[in-house]
């Protein structure tokens, strides 16, 4: 393999590993173990786990920032729900990664894998704002959208470790809860009439 193949093969096994296990628990030995390559090696690419988790997330952020963004030919609620079931279903696919780094004293959330984070929560924040056809928010709206975006991540660490109800069920809870929060949020004229004429019916 060529160094950036075998970089890129070396964070593809971290993600298989961080999929099955915490990452908090996952040594250097346990990704060369999986790798079937030398612990040396894994240590010439990556000086420290820190480094190689922060590599694995940023190559996990990068698989799932095209599934946040759905068809536009569907209705609004359509494109949310879709857009919902793939970020469940990927939260799904890295349970132990996902849960670790949203988990407050987990050593695997540093500056740099929360920067990343955040640059997931903007864009779910940007497609609520695009496709919602609301141009200028008001502030009430904004932080409607923003707590909902951190309710998501509430529900799913609760969801993943308990699981008391499908997954599809979850998405169409959370997409109530949306809609509550900015009915709820004191949205003027203006914004309540363009949620109303992109959401329509809110039958599921």
């Amino acid at each position: 393999m060529s160094p950036h193949e075998r970089r890129a093969d070396l964070i593809a096994t971290a993600l298989r590993v961080f999929a099955e296990r915490s990452p908090d628990s996952v040594t250097p030995e346990d990704i060369a173990e999986a790798a079937d390559v030398s612990r040396t090696l894994v240590y010439r690419y990556f000086p420290n786990m820190a480094e190689l988790r922060t590599a694995a997330l940023r190559s996990a952020m990068d698989e799932l920032a095209p599934l946040l963004v759905p068809p536009t030919d569907l209705p609004l609620l359509e494109q949310l729900r879709t857009a919902l079931r793939a970020f469940i279903d990927f939260a799904d696919r890295y349970a132990p990664a996902y849960v670790a780094l949203l988990r407050g004293g987990s050593k695997v959330a540093s500056d740099r894998t929360e920067s990343a984070i955040d640059e997931v929560r903007d864009q779910v924040l940007h497609l609520l704002l695009q496709r919602s056809g609301i141009d200028r928010p008001s502030p009430r709206v904004l932080l409607a959208m923003r707590c909902w975006i951190s309710s998501v991540e509430s529900a799913l660490l609760i969801w993943l470790t308990e699981r008391p109800m499908s997954d599809e069920e979850l998405a169409d809870w959370l997409l109530d809860q949306l809609l509550a929060m900015l009915g709820a949020s004191g949205a003027g004229d203006v914004e309540l009439q363009a949620l109303t004429a992109t959401m329509g019916s809110t039958d599921s």
